[in-house]
């Protein structure tokens, strides 16, 4: 099949399925466009054409807001179950392919960095380290049931499977296991189910998505409890002018063809239960909603090269028990098409 217009090419739901647990204090696993076109964390409707294929490299950054040690303190006087991580790094590699022109499948393999673990332990904040590993694996398809030209519109179905194929038993410098919700890999098989829209107004278009995750039962007892994602995106496209200005020559119509320029504005939301740690106890200190307000940029090359960046701001933030809302978060990535 003729590929298509890059603002068509589906920029597959991904990431961020993220490392195994989903929590709004230590970072979130959600689903994220590959980059391909549209928004970059919404998930949009369109799909690949058939056997279209893509490699992406995604990066996922979040810098949180943590407490000092005297907070850390008085709250483990109180009997409250705090510990703090610094910043959540996560880049993943992922693929997928158009086995109709109205399905697409593939994979997402990330690797987990988590940063500047702190509890307390006898009466001392303990600086544990870092938990380092590979992340769960996702499969994930999309299927697209409704395609209507005369409205530009589209409408298509998410479903995925995140299979307990992480680390699952990194330790700190004090040799001690890290706790379930802070390990690469969940142990937990957690199915997905969503829905995706999107509809195009001349320049414009408008992305929005939902996803809910099951979760079970994973490593050292634990359940992490469920998820659900919730994403809106407006994307611009401008004409290919300011290419001109930046040749200097208002004749070359090569750069012009082959460089296309995406504006963008996203509200991504998350919320998540309290996971049930070992023994069947609440983490009270987990869990809730937080929406980001996240503009980013989309740069493609020649219908095969796509760079993007967002920088995600939070805005709203309703957080269970004591937790201190992320600073900001940063995505960025790079993918490639082909025929």
């Amino acid at each position: 099949m003729k590929l298509i217009k890059i603002r068509f090419i589906f920029p597959i739901f991904l990431s961020f399925l993220f490392n195994g647990a989903c929590y709004a204090h230590h970072g979130g696993e959600g689903l994220t466009g590959v980059g391909v076109a549209g928004p970059i964390i919404t998930v949009p409707a369109y799909t690949l054409p058939r056997n279209l294929k893509y490699i992406n490299l995604l990066t996922d950054y979040t810098n949180f807001n943590t407490f000092s040690d005297q907070k850390l303190m008085e709250l483990d006087r109180r009997g409250e179950h705090v510990h703090d991580t610094s910043n959540l790094f996560i880049p993943s590699l992922s693929a997928g392919y158009g086995l109709t022109d109205n399905l697409t499948v593939g994979l997402r393999l990330p690797y987990i960095f988590r940063f500047g673990i702190r509890d307390v332990h006898d009466a001392k904040v303990g600086k544990r380290g870092n938990a380092i590993g590979i992340g769960d694996i996702t499969l994930f398809s999309q299927y697209r049931f409704l395609k209507n030209k005369k409205y530009n519109l589209h409408a298509a179905l998410l479903t995925g499977l995140k299979i307990p194929s992480g680390v699952k038993r990194t330790k700190g410098r004090d040799g001690e296991i890290f706790e379930a919700d802070e390990q690469p890999g969940s142990g937990s098989w957690n199915p997905l189910i969503g829905l995706a829209l999107s509809k195009k107004l001349s320049h414009f278009s408008l992305d929005t998505n939902s996803l809910y995750k099951f979760a079970t039962n994973g490593s050292q007892g634990s359940n992490l409890g469920d998820s659900a994602y919730y994403n809106f995106s407006i994307s611009y496209r401008p004409n290919n002018n300011w290419i001109y200005n930046l040749n200097g020559n208002s004749k070359n119509t090569h750069s012009k063809d082959k460089v296309s320029l995406d504006l963008i504005l996203e509200a991504n939301g998350m919320w998540s239960q309290k996971p049930k740690t070992f023994h069947g106890f609440i983490d009270e200190n987990h869990g809730g909603t937080i929406i980001y307000l996240s503009p980013g940029v989309r740069v493609s090359y020649d219908k095969k090269w796509i760079g993007y960046v967002s920088a995600g701001l939070p805005t709203i933030h309703d957080l269970n028990g004591r937790q201190r809302a992320p600073h900001i978060r940063l995505v960025g990535g790079i993918t490639r098409v082909f025929k």
